[in-house]
């Protein structure tokens, strides 16, 4: 007969009080976010994860894991820090072993609850800015109103780089070369 071997105790149930925070300003220290998470309850584990090669050797990562003694717990801190500005960045607060379709339901169900949509990111806004500008020009209404500046040509900003770009060029190769 085969023996069965041991489950290390409360693996599972520390994954179920585990939380991923992610999006971390790289000011932000990991004594500063110890004691931010402390004040939801008491923690199992904390990890503050920095580079351990590169040019980014010693710096923070952007994200860590907390393990809370209860799911209660991390479910508080999760709630009250999910999107909070931390410095000069948004937190994302998410259970740290979760199914991805499990995420998605819910945050569908969040939606509903709350009545809130999600915070809408910076390249679906320059994305949605694309499409309106696009669609203007379409119309004939983003240009009709515009003049060129005084001192401006016709010529685009692509056309007066690359006309700089042969300039340079031609600089480089009438140059001649330093002699003693």
């Amino acid at each position: 007969m085969s023996e069965l071997l041991p489950v290390p105790p409360d693996l599972s149930e520390e994954s179920d009080h585990r939380l991923w925070i992610g999006n971390l300003d790289s000011r932000l220290t990991e004594f500063s976010l110890l004691k931010i998470l402390q004040k939801f309850g008491s923690l199992k584990k904390f990890d503050f994860l920095y580079h351990k090669s590169g040019p980014e050797q010693g710096k923070s990562r952007g994200y860590c894991f907390v393990s809370y003694e209860s799911r209660e717990n991390a479910e508080r801190a999760m709630a009250k820090m999910n999107g909070k500005l931390a410095l000069s960045k948004r937190l994302i607060v998410k259970w740290a072993h979760k199914d991805p379709a499990e995420d998605q339901k819910s945050k569908s169900h969040d939606k509903e609850s709350t009545g809130k949509e999600d915070v809408v990111s910076p390249q679906s806004k320059i994305k949605a800015i694309e499409a309106k500008l696009q669609k203007m020009q379409k119309d004939g209404s983003a240009t009709s109103n515009l003049k060129p500046l005084p001192g401006t040509s016709q010529l685009s900003m692509v056309q007066r780089e690359a006309r700089k770009m042969e300039q340079a060029n031609a600089n480089k190769q009438t140059k001649k070369p330093y002699k003693r």
